[in-house]
């Protein structure tokens, strides 16, 4: 086992940049809650590095043009689409941060309204003084067969 030095980015705490991603994750979700995809895509470091694995079709990996004309399709088909994080864990090392969740949601669509949950994990890099995200990937909450 190798020995981790106390100012690796493996132990080092950075706070600061911990509140940052917090808020981020907050102006993701504040932003997916309005229903605004301009201000959510934003948050997106799209690009030719920008992956995705989703919870609904496509299950395969996707890239930066699907992820966008699929996040768009879904959150302006609904009436209502209502985030809540909940246990949200950071993880930051040095210009990259790795966040775990678990994501309730209520979507209300054509009269009928669901309450949904998945497992989330939304990487993020520091890119000019802005936490982007470059990787999701959701999963639900369901026991195999």
């Amino acid at each position: 086992m190798a020995t981790v030095q106390q100012d690796s980015i493996l132990v080092k705490p950075y706070a600061q940049e911990q509140l940052e991603v917090e808020r981020r994750i907050e102006d993701i979700m504040s932003a997916a809650r309005r229903r605004s995809v301009d201000e959510l895509e934003s948050y997106h470091a799209f690009g030719r590095k920008f992956t995705k694995f989703d919870d609904f079709e496509p299950l395969e990996r996707q890239d930066a043009d699907t992820t966008r004309r699929l996040e768009r399709e879904a959150i302006l088909g609904v009436e209502e689409f209502d985030p809540r994080v909940v246990d949200l864990k950071i993880d930051v090392f040095g210009p990259a941060a790795v966040t775990t969740f678990v994501m309730d949601y209520t979507v209300a669509a054509e009269g009928e309204r669901h309450e949904l949950r998945a497992r989330a994990t939304l990487v993020l890099v520091n890119e000019d003084a802005e936490w982007l995200i470059v990787h999701e990937h959701f999963s639900p909450f369901v026991a195999n067969g």
